[in-house]
């Protein structure tokens, strides 16, 4: 009479980390990641049929996360017409695959039809997409490629800083510090799977096919994506002796999603250019009247902070599908901000600044206006604290 499932939950994670400095001042963060978790239901009750305790109705899903490269396609570019590359592989690989995955499955005999994809792996198959799409974008071999959408080691991902050029003589003369940082950083994830109710086997391969003719996979994917960075893809930043502040910054990412639902890849792209500036003016004294000190003539010294940000920012989302020929900007735009400070203290407790921001936004489709944001003013900040 009981009503209430059994769980099991099972998780793994595994995290490694490495710091190496292969010579001075030049420094090496290495991280790699692995999560897998899993959680399993089944109903144990009484059949009269069977006269005994059994297991029904057994369930499990769960979500996969591993760190991985896919640097091999990150700078790929799409034509005008929107074609990427890598998709285009994607959908070339997928025969060899097939094949593949049916020589090693004694249940698949045959071809489907006049494209020759084999029986149970036909083009749109679970199974030949997720290793598809994995051999596309990593740039590998689709004849080497493991036959599998769960990755069992996972690569490493890294940071690069070095900062030893400000103490050569010659630059050292005129420079207090100048240090390069570089960034990589990919996860490859697939959420939300679950155990297929219709999955049969035969020989520990699967021998059941849905109403498209192939094999019903043993776990069920909804989403696989792949989220990139480059953060930074690289980071100058720079200080003189005179008191100038300058950083020069370049950023890319770019976030992969497939849907099994309808076999249709999101491809979210983005790069960024940022300059900064930034100077102190030391000393600056001002006087002022009825402001400080109860109607009486004050006067301050304080350094004058002038800081300037510039930067573009490019996003572009595609829509790319696997059994049309679809490559359709959904939206994207151009993103402009200018950002300006100056920073005053009249006392230990008392700011003022100066801003100006503008942000312009230049849309890519055509059912989307140009913006402009203008902000700028003066804020007072006065701190209560001792």
């Amino acid at each position: 009479m009981l009503n209430t499932a059994y769980i099991n939950k099972f998780t793994e994670n595994f995290t490694a980390s490495v710091s190496v400095e292969p010579f001075k001042d030049f420094r090496i963060e290495i991280n790699a990641v692995k999560n897998f978790s899993t959680t399993r239901q089944e109903f144990y009750k009484w059949s009269p049929s069977l006269d005994g305790f059994y297991p029904f109705s057994p369930t499990q899903m769960g979500t996969f996360t591993m760190s991985t490269i896919m640097i091999a396609t990150a700078f790929d570019k799409q034509d005008k017409f929107g074609v990427s590359p890598a998709f285009e592989r994607l959908k070339e690989m997928r025969k060899e695959i097939a094949d593949r995955y049916a020589a090693q499955n004694p249940n698949s005999k045959g071809v489907v039809d006049s494209t020759g994809f084999p029986v149970g792996y036909g083009p749109v198959d679970q199974d030949v997409l997720t290793t598809a799409f994995l051999a596309a974008y990593k740039g590998s071999n689709p004849s080497k490629i493991n036959l599998t959408a769960f990755p069992s080691i996972p690569l490493p991902n890294w940071r690069i800083t070095y900062d030893g050029l400000a103490k050569l003589p010659w630059i050292k003369t005129f420079m207090r510090t100048l240090t390069i940082t570089h960034a990589y950083i990919c996860t490859y994830t697939v959420s939300n799977f679950v155990s297929n109710i219709k999955y049969g086997e035969a020989g520990g391969y699967p021998n059941v096919l849905d109403d498209a003719g192939n094999f019903i996979p043993e776990r069920q994917i909804g989403v696989m994506t792949i989220n990139e960075q480059f953060s930074p893809l690289i980071r100058i930043d720079l200080g003189f002796i005179n008191s100038l502040l300058a950083n020069f910054e370049m950023r890319r990412s770019r976030a992969l999603s497939f849907s099994f639902s309808n076999n249709q890849l999101t491809e979210v792209a983005s790069s960024e250019y940022i300059v900064g500036l930034g100077y102190r003016i030391k000393g600056i004294k001002l006087n002022f009247s009825g402001v400080l000190g109860g109607g009486k003539k004050a006067k301050t010294k304080s350094d004058l902070n002038l800081k300037l940000d510039f930067s573009i920012r490019k996003n572009r989302t595609t829509l790319r599908r696997v059994d049309q020929e679809i490559n359709q900007i959904s939206i994207g735009q151009q993103v402009l901000n200018i950002n300006f400070t100056a920073d005053y203290n009249l006392s230990q407790k008392f700011n003022i600044q100066f801003y100006f921001k503008k942000d312009i936004n230049t849309p890519y489709v055509s059912n989307q206006y140009r913006t402009s944001n203008t902000q700028g003013g003066l804020a007072l900040r006065f701190s209560l604290s001792q």
